[in-house]
Parts: structure tokens; sequence; C-alpha cells
């Protein structure tokens, strides 16, 4: 069919080219490119999920094929083609490529080489946890809805999200003249620091850098410096550098091999291998072979040196020249509330997500208002009709047909309408006695939650209390662990070896399961830190009987604010106290040693655990840390080690100052290290036995060894038994402490055990019985003023003060005071 001229409009190319370019890059950047600040989504990563979420591809229901997802959500949301959707949903299942994925795919998704996912007819998927709750509350009128594309349905402007997404997943696009570029956070982190901008809605940004420390990315590795963190938080742009995490370890035939675990974000690891290897021959000399031994295991990039190679060079030049080291840009370009786009810093995301939250639980508290009133309505008619039934049924019963006897009721009861045909549609059942007890209790209920609905839509306190609340338990439930180290130095990777001013206070914290961080001194911690005395922990100085609210005598079994015990059956064993100017020094059960500045432990508050030991320490495999202490920067005095089987090396402690290698104490085949201490003088020390034996030793009668060295033999054990204790004594420590496996604490003054030479058998120390109180377990030196916290092996804590133990002599069995179950035995006392 032809068109007739007078249809045709003539308009000059200037004119209609800048109308048209500009309806499209709108289009783009709401619609396809850029996330919306509330939940953190694209339109077609929210059709996505919200499709899964209408064919019930919930996370306990069986696996869907992938073709049936992309179908739906292209037929009935997002007509743009079936590879954009099945790419979108590909990236959200992918663990390397979202920090908390949304998508649980069965099947080939790809790899972190850049392998593509199989054909979405092969693949299968279905929402995780976290998906499933960003659809939260949908049905309740929570958000907005809108026309799909063709007006037949309707979906979501934006999801409920009672995650801040936006920040936890980040998001990347590139739109018509803008681009965003949002780093992924630690979900903990994250809620922390919305938590305490609810709080304190002054906050600056550089003030919630205390709680959001840093971006957290899914492939781990390192973010050197803090400036361009800092840059972003404030500005909502900055520029940080990435870096791999590789450790040098020993090879075959005197060979040394860079052994890379994790890298940056979005590298392609079969990029990387492929880079080194091109660059062997032209700029980076020395390697010798360069192989990937990933498995399920992990990451395992393997670059092997020469004999006369120097790998640390080698590893240089990798940061240098290849993506071992990558820069980052944050662009934190998202679409605000009112539509338009937005480069938003820290604060600002917050607070939009704040109030997104905020209109959401008010939303849901008015529809659920809105519903128990109309039950309430229903239910304060069933009353009335029960209170007067005899006449009720009279005129159902007199009514010739059913709108008779519903205009009869409403005419004599002053029933309304939706009252009367309740009452017309009630069951005989519910003329039953109980049933009609069961319907005046459910009135009453139903009433005190119309005014509990009303109170909180009328204190804006409460709305934001429930926002904290179900923040809190989002993070409890679905957070982890930081993956990311951030390394304080410059920009260029250099780390300082000494911080700039004055040393920072710091406090240490590792577990049972090797997770490490550090926090400023008094978060969630409790009075003065003194020396651990040898049992893998510090000794605490409580003062004042109402900090704690014990009575005298009294055991207190508790859940203290220090963090002893964590949900996944994780609990704290070493906590020191140290400057970020100190070396860290982590003696392993092997005898080995282990260093690293005390200011590249990453810091995090709250319960969140840290980072693995063996991400920011190289530790070989199955090595468990016996004591951690801290090394000050000018190092005097020796350092003490003792093993199960009674030998002690003395080593000055310079020789430890500036560790290359792992070398501390040599063990027998069958021997394990109990503890090791730093001795700033000639002090002495006391060796306790499994088997209740003490034996106290002046140290000036041990002869200082250089490292390596196997030791003196410090007691003579019985046989069968072992060293389970050593404990260096000051002046400050009036009594000696031993807890047995089952509980049962003793008290004895130092003075009762006189000193000895070393290769004595000691003293009884407390009197053990096998079947009542197990063997010994652990001993402090402790001052009358001090309070105990007992811990087993479940976490759980018993606090008792020192003045409530009575004075006993060493062959005394004690009091028994812990209350043990089965096998929870005794394993630490901090003091």
């Amino acid at each position: 069919m032809s068109v007739l001229e007078e249809n045709i409009s003539q308009r000059p190319l200037e004119e209609v080219l800048p109308e048209a370019y500009m309806g499209y890059s709108k289009f783009v950047i709401l619609h396809r490119a850029i996330p919306d600040v509330r939940d953190g989504l694209k339109p077609v990563h929210r059709r996505i999920i919200y499709s899964m979420n209408e064919l019930g591809m919930y996370p306990d229901k069986p696996y869907s094929k992938s073709a049936r997802l992309v179908g739906h959500c292209m037929g009935a949301y997002h007509p743009h083609g079936d590879s954009a959707i099945y790419e979108a949903a590909v990236r959200m299942a992918q663990p390397w490529a979202s920090r908390y994925p949304f998508v649980d795919g069965h099947g080939n998704f790809g790899s972190v080489d850049g392998d593509p996912a199989a054909a979405m007819r092969y693949t299968e998927i279905r929402m995780t946890p976290l998906a499933r709750l960003m659809c939260q509350d949908l049905e309740k009128d929570t958000v907005s809805f809108r026309p799909n594309y063709d007006n037949r349905l309707k979906e979501p402007v934006v999801l409920s999200s009672p995650l801040p997404n936006v920040l936890v997943n980040g998001a990347g696009g590139i739109a018509v003249g803008l681009s965003t570029n949002m780093p992924p956070h630690n979900l903990g982190e994250a809620v922390n620091g919305i938590i305490h901008q609810i709080d304190r809605p002054e906050i600056t940004p550089a003030e919630l850098m205390n709680w959001v420390p840093g971006p957290d990315f899914p492939t781990g590795g390192f973010i050197l410096g803090r400036e361009g963190i800092r840059q972003a938080c404030e500005t909502g742009r900055g520029k940080i550098i990435l870096r791999g995490k590789a450790s040098i370890q020993p090879g075959k035939n005197g060979k040394s091999l860079i052994v890379i675990t994790e890298i940056p974000y979005q590298v392609n690891k079969a990029n990387l291998a492929a880079k080194i290897e091109t660059l062997t021959a032209d700029k980076i000399e020395g390697i010798a072979d360069v192989r990937d031994e990933s498995d399920r295991e992990g990451m395992r990039l393997v670059v092997e040196c020469r004999k006369d190679s120097d790998p640390e060079k080698i590893l240089e030049r990798l940061y240098k020249y290849t993506q071992l080291q990558e820069s980052f840009s944050i662009i934190n370009l998202v679409i605000a509330a009112d539509g338009t786009p937005k480069v938003m810093n820290l604060k600002e995301i917050n607070a939009a997500y704040i109030e997104h939250r905020r209109e959401v639980v008010v939303n849901r508290v008015t529809y659920d208002l809105k519903r128990a009133k109309e039950r309430a309505h229903i239910l304060e008619g069933l009353v009335k009709a029960i209170q007067n039934l005899d006449q009720v049924i009279s005129e159902i019963r007199a009514a010739k047909t059913p709108a008779l006897a519903k205009a009869a009721l409403v005419l004599r009861f002053a029933f309304s309408e939706l009252q009367a045909q309740a009452v017309l549609d009630m069951k005989l059942q519910h003329l039953t006695h109980l049933e009609l007890l069961g319907i005046e209790r459910e009135y009453d209920k139903i009433q005190k939650t119309v005014v509990a609905l009303q109170e909180i839509l009328a204190d804006e306190r409460k709305v934001y209390g429930i926002i904290k609340k179900e923040l809190k338990e989002t993070a409890d439930k679905y957070g982890d662990e930081r993956r990311t180290v951030i390394l304080d130095g410059g920009d260029q990777g250099k780390p300082q070896t000494v911080p700039a001013g004055p040393a920072r206070p710091l406090e240490v914290l590792l577990t049972g399961k090797g997770f490490i961080k550090a926090r400023l001194p008094g978060k969630n911690g409790r009075g003065k830190m003194g020396d651990p005395a040898g049992q893998g922990g510090d000794m605490f100085e409580h003062k004042g009987e109402d900090r704690f609210g014990y009575k005298e005598g009294d055991a207190l079994r508790y859940k203290d604010t220090d963090i002893f015990q964590y949900k996944d059956g994780d609990i704290l064993r070493h906590k020191v106290r140290c400057t970020d100017k100190d070396q860290l020094l982590f003696f392993g059960v092997s005898g080995k040693v282990y260093s690293l500045a005390a200011k590249l432990v990453p810091e995090t508050s709250g319960r969140v655990k840290g980072k693995t030991l063996s991400a920011v320490v190289s530790l070989p495999e199955g090595e468990e840390i016996a004591a951690c202490r801290p090394l000050p920067e000018a190092a005097g005095g020796h350092v003490v080690f003792v093993t199960r089987l009674g030998q002690i090396m003395k080593s000055p402690a310079a020789d430890f100052a500036n560790l290359r290698t792992a070398e501390g104490m040599t063990l027998k085949p069958d021997d394990t290290l109990v503890t090791a201490w730093i001795s700033p003088e000639e002090q002495d020390l006391i060796l306790l036995t499994a088997q209740g034996q003490a034996l106290r030793l002046t140290e000036a009668d041990i002869r200082a060894m250089g490292r390596k060295s196997k030791g003196v033999r410090g007691v003579n054990l019985a046989p069968g038994d072992s060293v389970v204790a050593a404990l260096p004594v000051t002046d400050a420590a009036a009594d000696l402490i031993t807890v047995s496996e089952r509980g049962w604490l003793k008290r004895t003054p130092i003075e009762e055990f006189k000193r000895q030479k070393p290769g004595g058998k000691g003293v009884t120390a407390a009197r053990v019985e096998l079947e009542k109180t197990g063997l010994l377990a652990a001993a402090l030196p402790v001052g009358p003023a001090a309070v105990l916290t007992v811990l087993q092996r479940s976490g759980a804590q018993t606090r008792i003060p020192v003045e409530s133990l009575k004075i006993e002599t060493r062959s005394r069995r004690g009091a028994l005071l812990v209350a043990v179950v089965l096998d929870d035995y005794v394993i630490a006392v901090f003091g």
C-alpha cells in the first residue's frame, strides 16, 4: 500500500536526530543499564527474580529448566531476546561474579576462565533464599506496580529488598554517555552501616567507613590502600587497586613456586595464565613453567621459578605487568527514587535505601491493619450473633430466602452486609461451646493486633526499629566473613613498613577455626588486658561487681559481649592487645613461627569473624595455632617455647623481628607446641601437666639458644603424662588457678610452688581423679580482684570472681563450679 505524500512529515535531520536520540538514551539509562538505588536491580534482573517467584522456583522446590524461566520472562515482561535474559540469569548464578548469588544453578554455568554456560535447555535453576527474600511481602501492596509492555499484566516498579542489594552485590553497566561500576560489599558490614545511620542520621560518609570499611569482592584478594575507598564513600567516585593473593612456596629440586590462590575481581584466570606465559621470554625472566592446578577445592595457579631466580622479584613483576594487580574505578551511578540518574556517596545510598524500607514497612503495616480491621469487623458480627444466638436462628428460620434472611439480620441487629453474610455462612460446628469461645478469643486477639499496628504507624521510631530488626536478622542468617583484605599502604601497592603518626591500639581476635580480625580496644570488650599466660588468650582485669551483676560466691553462666561463641560452632581462642606498629607472631603446634604486621589484620566490628588466617599468612595445610603474641617495634627479652613433652627453648626476641622463614623450634616427631610467649625480662615460669603436677623454674636457669634448636628438658614427665599449660609468673600474680576438664577449680598461693631446676618432676598442683575431676585442663596466675571466665568446647562460659574461691593447699581437689555435660569439657580459662 502506498503512502500518500501529504501524510509524510518533512523535518530537518538536525531536529529529528537529537530528539530521537534523547528518547533512546533515556530508555537505555532507565530501563536497561543502570540499577535502581532502592533494590539495586536493573529491569532485566528484577524481571528474572519476579518471574521465578511467579513460577514457584523456590529454594525448597526442585530445579526447573532455565528455558522455562527465559520463556516466561520474555513473554510476560522482557521482550528483548532470550539471550539477554539467560546471560543475566547465568551471571546471577556465578559465585565469582555475584557476591551473594540470587540464582541457584544446576549444570554448567561457565567458569572463572571465561568458559560460557551451557545452553538454557541443558541447565536448571531455582531461586536462592536471598532472591526469595527480595520478593517478600509483594502481595501486601508494599511496592508500586506498573503495566507490562503490552498492558496485559502488572510488574513491580521495584522489589521490597529487605537486604541492601545495591551495596552487597554492586552493579556494572554502560548507558548512553553514562556508566556505573559499583563494587560489592559484605552484607554484615553494609547492614551495620545502615543501622548506625538510622541511629545517627547526621553521620558523615567518613564515619560510616568504621562499619563499612570498603568493598568485599567474591574472588577475595587484596585492596591496596584506603584513599580510593574514602573518595568513593565521600563523593561516589574513586579508584582502588586490587591485587590477587599469591605466596612463595618451596618446590621440588630447590625451585620456588609462586602459588596464586585468589585473583582480582572480573579477571579471567585463563587469560592471566596466558599473559604470564607470553611475558616469560620478554619482560619476566626466571619462570620455568606456568600451570593451572585448580580443582574443586579451589583456585591454584602455579608459577614455577628457576633455581637461580629470585621469586620475590618475579612476583613483583607479575604485579606490574599482568592482571594479578588491577585497578577498579568506582562509579556509584544509580537511578534515584524520582527516576533520575545520580552519582551518590555511601551516605546518600544508605539514605535512599532506608527511605525505601520505611515506605515498604509502612505499606505492609497499613495493609495488615486494613486486613485486621476487616477481620475484626467480621468477628464483631459473629460475637454479636453468638450473644443473640436464639433470636438470630429464629430470624433465619423465618426467612423464605437467604436474601431475606440477610436483610432481616441487617434490619434487626444492625449488622453490616459483610457481617450478615458471615453469620449466614457460619457452619453449625461453630455453634459448639468450644468454637464459640475460640471466636471470642480470636476477636480479643485481633483487637490487640489492631492497636499494635496503629501504634507502629503513629510512631516513626517503631517503624525504624522494625527496619533495624529485619536487617539484623537478614545479616545474622545470610551474612558471611569478609573475603577481601584491605591493606594500608600506597595506591601503588607498596605497604608502609611503619604507619605514620602515633601507634594506634588494636585488639586482635583469632578463632579456633582460624578466622582473624582486629578491632579498636573496648569495642565489645571489657576491662584491661594483660599477658595471656600461655593459655592462648589474654587476661582480663575486671573491677566492680556491679559491672557484672554477680554476688560473691556465685558462678554465673553467661553470654559475654566479648564474642567467645559464633553461630557456626566456632569459638574465640586467642585475644591479644597490640598496636598497629607491632608485628604479630603466630606459633604453630609444629613449632614454626609465622609473622604478620598488625596493621594488615582486617578490621571489622560486631560478630563478623574477619578473614581466615591462611588468607593473610602463608600457613601449611593443617597447621594449628598454639599461641599468638605481639612483638613490639623494639623487641627485647626472649621468646620462650614449651612443648607437650616438656621441652623448653629460649631464644632472643630479636631473632624473630624480621622473619623471612617460618623456622622456630625443632620438635620430635611425636611432640607438639603447647604455648609460647615473649618474656621481656628474666622471670619465673610454671609448667603444669595433665596429671596435676607443677614445676616452677627460673628463666635464668635456661640458657638461650638460636632458632631451630630442640631446647632442653623442662620437666621429667611420668609415663602417659604431658604438659597442658605453661605460665610466666609475674609479681602481680598472687595465686595460681587450676581448672580440670570436668569443671573443678582450685586457688593456690604461688608461694607454695618452690623453685626447682630444669628436669625435675615438680610437685602436686591439684589432686586429679580421672572419673571425678578429669585431667587438668588449664591454669592461670591471677590477682585477688580478677574475674575468671572458664571456656568449654561448645563455647559456653562460666564467670567466677577469684575472691569467691577459698585458698587451698596444693594437694586439694578444689570445688566443682562449672557444669560439664557429656564431653563438653573445659578447654581454657581467662582472667
